[in-house]
């Protein structure tokens, strides 16, 4: 299911998970369906780009409102891509970034776990 947002942004539902993307980095694909009146062709929207996304994405120099964008369309091509595991640098800062990339994911249902990395307390582990 798609629900198209403004901005160019498409709201798209796998099952239980709703994602919200850039139209442009989705494409329509035909495909065959076998049915009991003979061949037919269904529509699905899949990822434009068949490219893995980064490990890491680097939130350094955003505003809160540009970081949770990127957030966001980060965690839809990794979950799309099947990844089990990203990163998230913030930064220290003032802990702004910090805070707003934790209320978003914790406000996600395809988030399993987070927590800061051990190693560099201004960078988040996300575990889907």
């Amino acid at each position: 299911m798609q629900q198209l947002l403004p901005g160019g942004r498409v709201r798209v539902a796998l099952g239980d998970l709703a994602m919200v993307c850039r139209a442009e980095d989705l494409c329509v694909v035909k495909e065959r369906q076998a049915s009991q009146q003979g061949p037919s062709t269904a529509s699905r929207v899949v990822p434009a780009s068949s490219a893995r996304p980064p490990l890491s994405l680097d939130l350094h120099g955003m505003t809160v409102a540009e970081a949770v964008q990127a957030v966001e369309r980060h965690l839809n091509s990794v979950v799309l891509a099947g990844m089990q595991h990203t990163k998230i640098q913030h930064g220290l800062g003032t802990g702004r970034l910090q805070a707003a990339v934790h209320s978003l994911l914790g406000s996600l249902s395809v988030v399993r776990a987070y927590r800061l990395n051990d190693r560099n307390p201004g960078e988040t582990d996300v575990y889907f």
